[in-house]
């Protein structure tokens, strides 16, 4: 009765407490952990892949604006001067209906085939695609500089602001200093 020890609960070969020390108790939970993981990177991978493949055709229709209103541009330049009897009609006419094709292209093409043949294209003729696309971006600033500026804007006093792409509009606290 004075050294005895007495044991309640469980006992193995382990020692106390079953099956918490089991061999593959917490292989268990690890599966069920690593199975949760893999969801959620395969659930944030999808989200993620949905929302590049929606922002490409957002950019892929404001591309097709762009270039569309570009050769609609150009098409009545060529008629202008077709008017005038310039030579230089037949050129702007001709660009305008390369611009137009390039415009069906890339609304009948996916976005991961133009993606594709544009960067194969750039590796094969990177001045090229360098020369174009500072042209593209210099034809694209001037198209969306001869749009008239939103009056969305307003100022202090309740009044829309009204100011060029080159002015900033003050706080009404600095105007009255």
């Amino acid at each position: 009765m004075g050294n005895s020890i007495e044991v309640t609960g469980p006992q193995n070969d382990q020692g106390f407490g079953g099956a918490q020390n089991a061999p593959g108790a917490g292989q268990g939970i690890n599966d069920n952990a690593m199975g949760q993981a893999e969801s959620l990177v395969d659930k944030a991978k999808t989200t993620a892949q949905n929302r590049v493949r929606s922002a490409a055709l957002n950019g892929k229709s404001q591309a097709v604006e762009l270039v569309g209103g570009l050769a609609q541009s150009l098409l009545l330049a060529g008629q202008q001067l077709q008017d005038q009897q310039s030579p230089a009609a037949k050129i702007v006419e001709q660009a305008a209906d390369r611009l137009d094709r390039v415009t069906r292209y890339i609304e009948n093409t996916e976005p991961e085939q133009l993606v594709q043949r544009t960067e194969s294209w750039a590796r094969q003729n990177p001045a090229l695609f360098i020369g174009a696309a500072f042209i593209v971006g210099a034809l694209g600033a001037r198209f969306l500089k001869s749009t008239p500026p939103s009056t969305s804007g307003y100022s202090g006093d309740g009044s829309p602001a009204r100011f060029s792409d080159r002015e900033v509009s003050r706080p009404a606290t600095v105007e009255a200093l």
